[in-house]
């Protein structure tokens, strides 16, 4: 068959990032010379900037011409730095060999499902979910099961619903493989209790089943509540912890991410042999970005300055952006506890929109104000919003969203 008939496989209907969607739109207002207020990409390096420290260990890395290809699974002394933070943070002893570095966790995500998903076999996302772990077991043929996180409950996930929907999912034939957290959450900027944690580590155990962990936030704590890792809960069960450079250390374009699997059962083993296969084929992450790696995690001190002032200012902004949020009439918005993003609720009865996209985009046109509805993480009639803007700036996308709320 030519190649203009068909060109694409079919699987690349399901490779799509509804964060970028309006970027088209918003490339033409910016155009007329009209500000836009960008409250949907979750990037703290513009607001906040990056850790001055980082840096300049980046910037010597290349002077001293550290570009060349590094080890496919990471760079030792880089990998010795991160096991030795698990330890540091959580009393957690993992082997540096169990580590992967990944060109930021979108690729870890990739790695994931490729490795795991074919047709008959499936995973289980709590609902809302980051818009890339869909996709991605689609993409390989796998089948998504939604478990739903109680929004009146603080976005916490429910035992009962996640016993419910795997039950289904099996009785449908569905090979499950396993259950996907994101703690804390994006985008509801919730975070998982410890007693819900365990909830959620009984059942994978009684279904064998693997967890896998999103933690990359996981030092963005914006209460008095301590962080779990879930390594802390898991030992003995299969489970993956991810995380990367990009948001503790505002570092998003160094595109580092890494994946622990601590575990040492037969499915582990495989996975690891996996995932270093697959690590190979792409040679490397970025050598001078694990090089400067060593020194985020290594320097201590340093990182503690710069994540306090982090957290000072997004704790601000999320207080600011939830208080202002829930004036308006037809929008709730629960608490913000880890991360820096908002999910507020808006009935879509008291407008005249049909859904949560259309409002978005409409919200972009005519008031300029750029959010990332809540369809795109599984859950219509919300908006994700970032709390990373200066205050002045937040207050002009709540404006916006009441201005069109009136409409």
């Amino acid at each position: 068959m030519p190649f203009t008939n068909n060109t694409l496989a079919g699987r690349m209907e399901h490779a799509y990032y509804p964060i970028r969607e309006l970027s088209p739109l918003a490339e033409e207002i910016k155009k007329t010379g009209a500000e836009i207020y960008n409250a949907s990409i979750g990037d703290p390096v513009p607001y906040l900037g990056p850790a001055k420290y980082v840096i300049k260990a980046y910037a010597k890395a290349l002077k001293d011409g550290k570009v060349f290809y590094s080890r496919s699974p990471g760079d030792f002394e880089f990998l010795d730095e991160i096991s030795k933070r698990y330890k540091r943070l959580y009393t957690l002893d993992i082997d540096s060999s169990k580590i992967f570095v990944t060109q930021g966790l979108s690729e870890a995500v990739t790695f994931l499902a490729e490795s795991l998903m074919c047709k008959g076999r499936g995973a289980v996302l709590f609902n809302p979910y980051y818009p890339v772990y869909a996709p991605a077991v689609k993409l390989f043929d796998g089948t998504v099961v939604l478990s739903e996180l109680d929004e009146e409950k603080g976005w916490a996930p429910s035992k009962d619903d996640l016993e419910e929907k795997i039950k289904k999912a099996k009785d449908a034939g569905v090979d499950l493989r396993f259950i996907l957290i994101i703690n804390p959450n994006n985008p509801t900027g919730s975070m998982c209790s410890r007693k819900d944690l365990q909830d959620v580590v009984e059942i994978a155990k009684n279904n064998d089943l693997l967890i896998i962990s999103d933690e990359i936030y996981d030092e963005m704590i914006l209460v008095k509540e301590k962080m779990t890792c879930i390594g802390e809960l898991a030992k003995g069960v299969p489970h993956i912890i991810m995380n990367g450079l990009s948001k503790n250390w505002g570092g998003t374009g160094f595109r580092i991410g890494w994946v622990v699997i601590p575990e040492d059962d037969e499915g582990s083993r495989k996975l690891r042999e996996g995932l270093n296969n697959l690590a190979t084929m792409r040679l490397c992450a970025n050598t001078p970005a694990q090089i400067a790696g060593v020194e985020a995690l290594r320097n201590v001190k340093a990182h503690r300055r710069f994540l306090k002032y982090l957290i000072k200012n997004i704790r601000e902004r999320a207080e600011f952006m939830q208080k202002r949020l829930n004036e308006i009439q037809g929008v709730s918005c629960q608490k913000a506890k880890g991360a820096f993003y908002l999910f507020p609720k808006i009935d879509l009865s008291k407008t005249k929109f049909k859904d949560d996209k259309e409002f978005c985009t409409e919200l972009l046109r005519k008031e300029h104000v750029w959010v990332t509805r809540g369809s795109g993480f599984g859950r219509d009639s919300h908006l994700r919003t970032t709390v990373l803007p200066p205050i002045e700036i937040l207050g002009k996308v709540a404006q916006g969203i009441e201005n069109l709320m009136r409409c």
